[in-house]
């Protein structure tokens, strides 16, 4: 069983508590941990905030939450443990809505330097849905989809052949605008890419007449993507060069999709690992015997196992059948997940008279 605290008292709130509370509760208690505030050492303060990033990278997530409140931490193992190696500045960013990291000048090192030269053009990050079948098995998928490819006129520079450049005036040749805004007692200084020169600091004297000065050509492509077996939520499959062109005459950038699985009718997953409540009947669960099981795989309801019931089994136990969960190549390694099975009583909603004397004599003895 699991030594950890639960994670509705970690953060400070009830089990029917809602997403405000939550995060009103998460804000609350990690400034309270803050180096400047918290009274105790330093290494206990960074333990307790690690330990309140997990709590609260569960509670916040929907899925998560529910697999929590359904199979305690079993349920939420790889995911929570994720959190805990978070950066805690990634944290604070996204609960205060503002970057730390600009407070102190961009880090460190003081501001990032612009780079000089042609521009890899920006990545493009879409949505994909799969089934658990398919993430489970891999699968590859043919997607129609509007593409901008570089003006085949000026490669993407977005000036007319020969034509020279000028400095833009708006952000005087450096390629990045600076915005200001007042977040309680912080500035908020935010540097993005100037709109005018798209962020190579010049402009043509004379826009390509073929793409207007966009330097792109819209297009329609079939991509072709392959999905591995056993990616999860959240992951992203990679398809270079397909993302959106440069400005300013460089390679292209990436087009990413980031996964997001389907609801599945009885199983939940946490990392490679898959749960589902199983009802046994009481006979079985005291008695102990074999029952089949579903499993899954790349096609719905085709595969089972076997799981033993060892007798005794409470409600709420749960067995596991191992290396039966999804199946992952990572690094050139084979990892394999298991399902379990959290027990839950069969309670038949009739019976025979002879089943029903059988339970009242069994009723008398027991009393």
């Amino acid at each position: 069983m699991s030594n950890k605290r639960d994670y509705y008292d970690v953060v400070g709130v009830s089990k029917s508590a809602n997403d405000k509370e939550i995060k009103k509760a998460y804000r609350k208690k990690a400034m309270l941990l803050h180096p400047d505030k918290y009274k105790g050492p330093k290494e206990e303060a960074e333990e307790k905030f690690k330990e309140l990033n997990e709590a609260y990278s569960v509670l916040s997530d929907e899925r998560q939450r529910r697999r929590y409140d359904q199979f305690g931490h079993a349920g939420v193992e790889g995911a929570a443990s994720g959190a805990r190696g978070a950066d805690p500045f990634d944290f604070f960013s996204s609960i205060f809505d503002f970057d730390l990291s600009d407070l102190f000048g961009g880090g460190f090192g003081g501001r990032r330097a612009r780079p000089r030269g042609p521009q890899r053009g920006e990545d493009v990050v879409l949505e994909l849905e799969l089934s658990f079948e398919e993430a489970f098995e891999g699968v590859s998928k043919k997607i129609k989809m509007p593409y901008n490819t570089p003006c085949k006129t000026c490669n993407g520079t977005r000036s007319e052949p020969g034509s020279s450049y000028k400095t833009c005036n708006y952000c005087r040749g450096s390629g990045i605008v600076e915005k200001q805004e007042q977040r309680g007692f912080f500035v908020q200084i935010s540097r993005q890419p100037c709109s005018t020169c798209n962020g190579s600091g010049k402009i043509p004297e004379k826009k390509c007449k073929p793409c207007k000065g966009s330097g792109k050509s819209p297009n329609r492509e079939e991509i072709k993507i392959k999905i591995p077996r056993g990616i999860n939520e959240n992951e992203a499959v990679r398809v270079q060069g397909k993302g959106r062109p440069s400005n300013s005459g460089g390679m292209p950038g990436d087009l990413i999709f980031r996964i997001h699985l389907k609801k599945h009718a009885i199983f939940e997953r946490s990392g490679n690992d898959v749960y589902m409540k199983l009802k046994v009947n009481y006979p079985t669960m005291i008695l102990g015997g074999a029952v089949d099981v579903p499993l899954i795989s790349g096609k719905e309801n085709q595969r089972t196992g076997q799981l033993k019931i060892p007798s005794g089994t409470n409600l709420n136990d749960y067995l596991k059948l191992k290396n039966e969960g999804f199946v992952k190549d990572v690094r050139g390694n084979t990892v394999k997940g298991d399902s379990y099975y959290v027990i839950d009583l069969m309670v038949p909603k009739k019976i025979s008279k002879e089943e029903k004397q059988l339970l009242k004599d069994l009723k008398d003895k027991m009393s």
